[in-house]
């Protein structure tokens, strides 16, 4: 069992959207939504303001720390000095990814214009683009990923629209296209070596992530496996070779606020980790070293070790995907709190799907009449409904809704995840991954009631995380 050890947790009062560290494990950085980025070295942490809107990418080298940012530029410090070396403004839209080759020569580069620039980097002179690679296709979507692979031949491109892009780094135009990877999008996309064939793993708005194995010969495909684990989206993934096993271990973060730890030669997860109180947005590997950063405004250093020790907080929200028969005592735990405060049972879902309403009634609360109707008829509701209704989850943490609203794409989230949500930058449908048309939010107020009467939960204003 591979588990995280927390080393380091830093608050930033700004959502973290970026996160690197350098490959030696002693520095590491994170980008804000505002522009800052903080760097942490050895004299300390320092704050850099050269970007003038949101840093969604940053990466180590071996002597420098380089940026992406809303602002269209590519920004590049010295991490020891803080001196800002280099700017780069190659793009005519934000940059939204960066990638680095293994041997540090070129930077990859995609941006909200669509474009993949291939830039070559030389010590001790200033970086010289050197072409352009398009993404013409009408079925494009917008650039959420890229990788590199580690002969520099290939670069994988992921998109909103679901459809992974395989380049010739030499030609502007994709090899191959797999079509409908992610039904609602993809995120994000890394690639690795495994048994001496590439692999590369895509992630993306279906909660899946995809396991392909590349021939770089003739630009075939073929899809390994599916991973799935998560509660929500897929915001972000790496690969990494863990020591002394040398076992190729890839890493997972969520909408669901949790990083998986996946075993990709033998298809298994290995460990769920609750790392942050709102979305993890990117991670960041050295080898053992992790960074975590994520919009509750914290980035986070965690060691990967190998121990016998099975960490508690693994447990996901509950998910509209699971019947009542197949709840796990946790799952009969987070529902009972929306129902009878401070109590606790035994009972799973099977008992709750096959046992008597009163027996059940008598089995939680005992002879007290106190709280006895509530119990009652939610039981009845998951009775009838095998579980929890879809229509009472919040579509982004899979949780039930206290302050359900309603965005443009008719769809009802709760308010402080939409608007979390928005306040990150999108303007798409989580649920859809359609265009948003306003960022207006409607209270729902039929569903706030019948969660309510479903639940007879005090009527609150905000979600508990936020009350």
């Amino acid at each position: 069992m591979y588990t995280l050890a927390l080393n380091k947790s830093e608050k930033y009062g700004k959502q973290v959207y970026a996160c690197a560290i350098s490959r030696d494990g002693t520095n590491f950085a994170a980008g804000c939504h505002n522009g800052d980025i903080f760097l942490h070295n050895a004299s300390g942490k320092h704050c850099l303001k050269n970007c003038r809107f949101a840093v969604n990418s940053c990466i180590f080298t071996s002597t420098q720390l380089i940026a992406g940012s809303t602002d269209e530029g590519i920004y590049f410090w010295d991490y020891e000095t803080l001196e800002l070396q280099y700017t780069l403004n190659i793009h005519k839209g934000p940059v939204r990814c960066l990638y680095l080759s293994k041997d540090e020569s070129i930077l990859v580069s995609g941006s909200g214009d669509n474009k993949i620039n291939i830039t070559r980097l030389r010590e001790g002179s200033d970086p010289k683009f050197e072409r352009l690679l398009n993404m013409n296709e009408s079925d494009a979507g917008m650039i959420s990923g890229i990788c590199l692979s580690h002969d520099n031949s290939v670069v994988v491109v992921s998109s909103t629209s679901g459809n992974i892009f395989l380049y010739d780094i030499m030609s502007p135009k994709p090899r191959n296209i797999i079509y409908n990877a992610h039904e609602m999008g993809a995120n994000c996309c890394d690639i690795a070596i495994l048994n001496f064939s590439h692999i590369i793993c895509t992630a993306g708005a279906d909660y899946a992530a995809r396991i392909w194995e590349l021939n770089l010969e003739v630009f075939e495909y073929s899809n390994l496996f599916v991973l799935k684990g998560h509660t929500g989206q897929i915001l972000c993934c790496r690969f990494t070779t863990i020591s002394p096993s040398s076992k190729l271990i890839l890493i997972t973060g969520s909408i669901d606020k949790t990083v998986i730890l996946w075993d990709v030669a033998n298809n298994t997860k290995i460990n769920q980790v609750a790392c942050h109180t709102a979305f993890v947005y990117s991670i960041a590997v050295a080898g053992n070293a992790l960074v975590t950063g994520s919009s509750d405004k914290t980035a986070k250093c965690w060691s990967i070790s190998s121990s016998n020790v099975k960490l508690v907080n693994v447990t996901p929200a509950l998910s509209h995907h699971t019947d009542l028969p197949d709840w796990t005592n946790r799952q009969v735990q987070s529902w009972l709190h929306h129902i009878v405060p401070n109590s606790t049972t035994s009972y799973t879902g099977h008992d709750l799907k096959d046992m008597e309403t009163e027996d059940l009634v008598t089995g939680i609360l005992g002879k007290g009449a106190a709280y006895g109707d509530r119990l009652r008829r939610s039981i009845t509701l998951l009775k009838t409904f095998n579980g929890i209704p879809t229509e009472f989850l919040c579509p982004i943490s899979m949780e039930i809704m206290v302050d359900p609203v309603v965005t443009s794409d008719g769809h009802s989230y709760e308010r402080s995840n939409i608007s979390e949500w928005l306040a990150a930058g999108h303007h798409t449908s989580p649920l859809t991954n359609t265009t948003l048309t306003s960022s207006s939010l409607i209270t729902n107020h039929n569903l706030r009631k019948l969660i309510q009467t479903a639940f007879f939960t005090v009527a609150r204003t905000s979600s508990p995380r936020n009350a």
